[in-house]
């Protein structure tokens, strides 16, 4: 069963790197979108998907910190906590500035 539990979690840690990395390609693209001749595009192309991120994260976060509560295996469980936060804060950040 611990075999499980350890691909889960390692499952979850990829999920935040591929959130990272989608996040640093819109910020990217999106700081240089009016030099391109894009305008709001990529604003209005990702809009729909961050609300399902963001539940997502908030979600993630909320266990984990129950988790963590709870006293099991508190050290993973600060980490997922600190993965979500930063995520949840990268995507908040990104649409109000």
């Amino acid at each position: 069963m611990n075999i499980w539990r350890n691909s889960f979690e390692q499952q979850h840690f990829a999920v935040y790197f591929a959130l990272l990395i989608f996040w640093a390609l819109v910020h990217l693209f999106s700081q240089y979108a009016f030099g391109l001749g894009w305008g709001f595009f990529p604003f209005v192309i990702t809009l729909p998907f961050i609300p399902f991120v963001l539940v997502w994260l908030g979600v993630q976060f909320s266990r984990h910190f129950r988790y963590y509560r709870e006293g099991v295996r508190r050290s993973i469980h600060v980490c997922h906590c600190f993965c979500t936060a930063t995520l949840f804060s990268l995507f908040v950040f990104h649409f109000v500035y």
